[in-house]
């Protein structure tokens, strides 16, 4: 398990589908304020997103994988 800090200007997340099929976690934003995080499936980036959304975070959240 990795604790991944979460910048606070990350903004409202959502859960998109990435390249070869990956579930990620995604600001909208690119360049070089973009944020994105890989889950193992829907139901856990939809986790993700929840907490991090919610602000329930305290600055870092735990992803395994």
């Amino acid at each position: 398990m990795a604790l991944i800090k979460i910048p606070q200007n990350v903004g409202k997340v959502k859960v998109a589908m990435g390249l070869g099929g990956k579930w990620t976690v995604w600001n909208g934003k690119q360049g070089k304020h973009e944020f994105v995080l890989f889950a193992r499936d829907r139901k856990h980036a939809e986790q993700l997103v929840a907490v991090i959304n919610g602000r329930n975070h305290g600055g870092f959240v735990e992803v395994t994988g």
